[in-house]
């Protein structure tokens, strides 16, 4: 019996709206441009742009930018920045507002949410890349001492 709740409570916790990897709905590190464009969810119809080269680090990032076409969509902006072919970041500025700071921190990923004018700010990025390390690592240290 302790089994079957601690297996329902960990479910519960994998599927919860607030888990770092659904905060940009459809959208995964390490997924491919392709992936990306077919999946996210930006609550409405946006536009998309794509830049080749267009990274921080190596002249064979990709970036691909989508912006909301209307007022009721979900986001207003999300910037995808690709490594080798892997989503390695994302940019992203939800409608939806929230009250304080926070970041969520595991071993890959570190997720930001900041608020500001008109709703969220949100970044996620991967620790173990290259071009992102050094920011993903201090947006880490200042999680840790309480931003």
């Amino acid at each position: 019996m302790r089994l079957l709740l601690l297996l329902l409570i960990a479910l519960a916790a994998a599927c919860s709206r607030d888990a770092p990897n659904e905060v940009v709905p459809g959208v995964r590190l390490g997924m491919a441009p392709r992936d990306v464009r077919d999946r996210f969810d930006g609550g409405g119809e946006g536009v998309w742009q794509t830049k080749v080269g267009g990274g921080a680090g190596a002249s064979d990032d990709t970036v691909l930018e989508w912006n909301a076409s209307g007022e009721k969509t979900r986001a207003t902006h999300a910037r995808f920045e690709f490594h080798l072919g892997m989503l390695v970041a994302v940019r992203a500025h939800l409608r939806e507002p929230i009250g304080a700071w926070r970041v969520d921190l595991t071993p890959k990923t570190v997720t930001v949410r900041a608020p500001e004018a008109g709703g969220t700010e949100v970044t996620i990025l991967a620790r173990d890349c290259p071009t992102h390390h050094d920011e993903a690592e201090g947006l880490a240290a200042k999680a840790r001492i309480g931003r």
